[in-house]
């Protein structure tokens, strides 16, 4: 998860927070009880059928993003354990070529002249 959906979710859970606090055990239920009962007077209007799929789209909309997260999370933890493994033999070329590294300092400017 990437830092600015860290911060946006703190600052959403911060906000419904403060408003969930100024509520009392009353105006919670009342506002649950409003939310509940017109969810289904909703429903009850577009009939039976319609209900049916409304709900079954609202279910199995959050099964599937539920499931290609779970390939997706899969496929990057095997993507972060080949790119830790790739990183590890690189790091042992990189230390081995270096310590084996010889500097050669070679003379610059006029040249030499041969007797």
């Amino acid at each position: 998860m990437s830092k600015r959906a860290i911060v946006a979710s703190g600052g959403v859970g911060a906000v419904a927070g403060f408003c969930f606090g100024k509520l009392s055990s009353a105006d919670f239920k009342a506002l649950l009880d409003k939310i509940i009962d017109g969810s289904f007077e909703f429903l009850r209007q577009q009939g039976a059928y319609a209900s049916f799929a409304i709900v079954l789209t609202a279910g199995f909309g959050w099964l599937s993003v539920w499931c290609i997260r779970q390939l997706v999370d899969g496929k990057q933890k095997e993507i972060d354990r080949i790119a830790a493994d790739r990183d590890k033999f690189q790091q042992l070329f990189i230390d081995e070529w270096r310590s084996t590294k010889v500097v050669k300092v070679e003379e610059k400017g006029a040249r030499k002249k041969q007797p």
